[in-house]
């Protein structure tokens, strides 16, 4: 892949489901936001107000449009939908407990733990389809001529992304934590995507604050404007 264009990339996971609170798999099942959730959506958007967005691009999946809509408003961009960007297909496991998976099928349930995208359960989407569709999405990332983007799907696909766009190990980046509607920064720079930060989640957790928090960071932006 022949990165040349700098560009700055926001990768975002959509707010909390009633399936994330009760700890299911939900994959390409279409679970709404909850209250929660919803609120969780807003303040990234108020976190996002500020940084001068030119294209949105999100999952088609409900909970992943709500967030993307909510961020959108505050720009008056219309997020465009990618099939690419829908949750991982977790075949039989979707809809399951996690913790009632790994009770009742503690040996698959351990192996995939080990090693969630090179030990599917039964009926999920291979890392070979996976990489292949994540592949795509970058190109449209990468082909247009936007350089702020903003990009709003999952948790199992924005880890995958961490592999197909950065570089970084498959077989380790679910050790990375993805929390609801935190955000991680892609910068294309020097031909090459670099991971800037990751789960950034602070506008969640600070609650009410008196002041706007940054997005990128001031070192970040005297040293490499786009």
């Amino acid at each position: 892949m022949i990165l040349t264009e700098p560009r700055k990339i926001i990768l975002a996971r959509h707010g909390q489901t009633e399936w994330n609170k009760q700890a299911r798999f939900q994959g390409r099942t279409n679970i709404q936001l909850t209250e929660t959730g919803k609120s969780q959506a807003h303040s990234l958007a108020e976190r996002l107000s500020s940084w001068p967005i030119e294209i949105i691009y999100t999952s088609p999946l409900d909970r992943a449009r709500f967030t993307a809509s909510a961020i959108g408003e505050r720009h008056d961009l219309k997020p465009i939908d990618l099939p690419e960007l829908e949750e991982i297909n977790f075949g039989q496991w979707e809809g399951q407990s996690i913790n009632a998976l790994e009770r009742e099928q503690h040996e698959t349930f351990s192996r995939w733990r080990a090693d969630p995208f090179f030990n599917p359960p039964a009926g999920a989407e291979t890392w070979e389809k996976l990489y292949a569709r994540l592949s795509r999405a970058v190109k449209i990332f990468l082909d247009g001529p936007y350089k702020r983007i903003v990009v709003v799907s999952h948790g199992g696909i924005m880890r995958a992304l961490y592999a197909v766009f950065v570089g970084l190990n498959p077989h380790k980046v679910w050790n990375m934590e993805v929390s609801n509607c935190a955000m991680s920064g892609i910068e294309i720079k020097f031909g090459r995507a670099c991971l800037i930060f990751a789960n950034d989640d602070l506008h969640i957790r600070a609650g009410k604050i008196g002041e706007k928090l940054p997005v990128w960071g001031e070192s970040y932006e005297l040293g490499s404007r786009v």
